[in-house]
């Protein structure tokens, strides 16, 4: 219970920060966006003046109709590299922004799942309902663990395995332990597990993590962080990662 109440509690204090991050990353992209847009346009209307004002030898306009002065238009902007580059990066800007979009919903949509689950846990445990807190505690955490593509019970990783597969299995157990470290380096595999390599008050030692203290690691190259995490074979899991200097 401890674990995942420690989980929330962090997710509930980042949740304020992440979203401003959020939505200036949001503000940012949009600039990008415009200044992309108005790129386009202009490009589109030089090319229309060009050639709106070619002639042919005796003076008259080289494409008379409109019909004629579109095709023209949109034959050279297809082969103009610099315009359909803009048009790519366009196109791009707009799924960043979707996706920014989809990220804010869902910390603010996580946001409030979180408190009513703090609350909801914290009456049921003033109403002496220990085992039944516990048992609404775990099934929240196996629909987190859903929401972000695992099954239920996934990541239990067995012996001879990787260090992935090591860290994936740890959110059942018991036993936090905190601590600070900085962070040296940090890197991702396919599965989502961060191992970030720390120097620690025993010397150096491998930090894997999940989720959103994955995120915290990878941002806090260079840094110092505080860990709640737990030992492993091969290195120690954090639960929960706050950036401290």
């Amino acid at each position: 219970m401890r674990e995942i109440l420690v989980q929330i509690a962090y997710r509930l204090g980042e949740a304020p920060n992440k979203a401003a991050e959020l939505t200036l990353r949001r503000g940012e992209i949009n600039d990008q966006l415009h200044k992309a847009l108005d790129a386009l346009k202009e490009t589109e209307a030089r090319v229309a003046g060009e050639v709106a004002a070619e002639r042919n030898g005796d003076g008259r306009p080289l494409y008379p109709n409109e019909q004629a002065r579109q095709a023209e238009i949109a034959r050279r902007l297809a082969a103009d590299q610099d315009y359909q580059a803009l048009r790519q990066e366009a196109d791009r800007l707009r799924q960043v922004l979707r996706e920014i979009d989809a990220r804010i919903e869902e910390t603010g949509r996580r946001h409030r799942s979180d408190c009513q689950m703090a609350s909801l846990v914290a009456a049921m445990l003033n109403a002496g309902l220990r085992e039944e807190a516990l048992a609404v505690l775990g099934a929240y955490a196996e629909g987190l663990k859903a929401g972000q593509g695992e099954k239920p019970g996934e990541g239990q990783g067995t012996q001879g395995q990787d260090d992935t597969q090591n860290a994936q299995g740890q959110d059942g157990a018991q036993g936090l332990a905190e601590g600070t470290f900085k962070v040296l380096e940090a890197r991702a595999n396919d599965k989502g597990v961060v191992r970030a390599w720390c120097e620690g008050p025993q010397g150096k030692v491998a930090l894997f993590a999940k989720n959103g203290a994955a995120k915290i690691l990878q941002a806090a190259v260079g840094k110092r962080v505080k860990a709640h995490y737990r030992a492993l074979d091969k290195g120690l899991f954090a639960v929960a990662v706050e950036v401290v200097a």
